[in-house]
């Protein structure tokens, strides 16, 4: 069975608008990176995690060289699942690329999951805490409350255009 590839204007509405939102965040968060790295400590501190986990480093039970370096794995591992997803959506006329970027959507579930609980668990020590790791945590936890519903969207919407077109074939 040979699946001819389908043009441009015959993608789903939902997945131009999944490309750009891609885009837009893949490179947002490329921009903030540098950005956080070019500036002194003070500014946006709110946005700083590896800060805000060398502050809650008595509450986690772990030190703070070893959260640091989970902070960085999953940072990276963030960035490659958006820019997978991304590409998955780009080059959408693939299947290979759909399967890739249903794959890394599924994965993401959970590690976007797991990041989640993090935060909510950081909340809830939040009575010890100074107010700026207060505003930090909320703010991570609603950044990734909102990748958690987009890459779930992402997911479902690979998953239903490829029923469909798997169905159109079936029915020829």
């Amino acid at each position: 069975m040979k699946i001819e590839p389908i043009s441009n204007s015959e993608k789903p509405l939902a997945v131009k608008v999944l490309q750009w939102v891609y885009l837009i965040i893949f490179l947002f968060s490329i921009g903030t990176i540098v950005t956080l790295h070019n500036l002194p400590d003070e500014i946006l501190v709110i946005l700083r995690v590896p800060r805000f986990l060398r502050e809650i480093d008595p509450f986690l039970g772990f030190a703070w060289p070893a959260s640091f370096h989970i902070y960085q794995a999953t940072l990276l591992l963030f960035l490659f699942l958006i820019f997978i997803d991304g590409l998955g959506l780009f080059f959408y006329q693939s299947r290979f690329w759909r399967l890739i970027s249903d794959l890394s959507s599924f994965v993401g579930l959970f590690v976007i999951w797991s990041v989640f609980l993090f935060f909510i668990f950081s909340l809830t020590l939040a009575e010890g805490f100074e107010e700026r790791n207060i505003q930090t945590t909320i703010v991570f936890l609603l950044l990734v409350f909102f990748l958690f519903i987009l890459d779930l969207i992402t997911f479902l919407v690979d998953e239903q255009s490829l029923g469909r077109r798997l169905l159109k074939k079936r029915n020829l």
